[in-house]
């Protein structure tokens, strides 16, 4: 890594935990330089504007999560084995150390109407591959018998969201340190109700 990429790494994942406890929009050139003690114009040879910081902070925080959550979670086999480690690495992603106010992408969703058209397009693409993925491993479970065939992914990737924003809300609002245990039972009962 050169030292440009260095500084661009340190820029991005301070920028990332910005982010995570306040939102893109909370990002300013500004506040960075003067956190990481840089020259605002050192600053801009690796980000020219707000827009290009926010999209860079989507792919960092969109590679982490990939290597994190997807592949660690792919890694640990398949059908309901699967989804249950993306589910389980999903739940670890949100209360991360780096994620100092819970999950980017919770927050950036949240804002994404006041975001520009680029920055929205990318977090849409990185939610569709995510929901994708999720997805697959249901329908995996259903080819290998251990969900009922007549389950409705899409119905139980839409509940999935619903237990991870739940979660994100006990946990990071409401300061609850049971909202891990809770939000791995109502799992648990959602996987039961699905099951052949």
């Amino acid at each position: 890594m050169t030292t440009m990429d260095v500084l661009r790494d340190r820029i991005l994942s301070h920028s990332l935990g910005v982010v995570s406890a306040r939102g893109l929009s909370a990002l300013s050139i500004g506040d960075l330089a003067r956190d990481l003690e840089l020259s605002r114009s050192g600053l801009l040879t690796h980000f020219s504007d707000k827009e290009a910081l926010q999209l860079g902070v989507i792919e960092k925080a969109a590679a982490l999560f990939v290597t994190e959550v997807a592949e660690a979670g792919t890694a640990a086999g398949t059908g309901e084995k699967r989804l249950r480690a993306l589910f389980t690495h999903w739940l670890a992603w949100s209360r991360g150390p780096r994620l100092n106010g819970g999950c980017p992408f919770v927050h950036a969703s949240a804002e994404s109407d006041a975001l520009p058209p680029a920055v929205r397009s990318r977090l849409e693409a990185f939610l569709g591959d995510w929901t994708g993925t999720l997805k697959a491993a249901i329908e995996d479970a259903k080819a290998d018998g251990e969900l009922a065939a007549g389950t409705d992914a899409d119905q139980l990737v839409f509940e999935l969201y619903g237990l991870y924003l739940s979660h994100h809300f006990w946990h990071w609002s409401m300061k609850d340190r049971t909202a891990k245990e809770r939000t791995l039972r109502a799992f648990e009962r959602l996987l039961l109700a699905s099951r052949a």
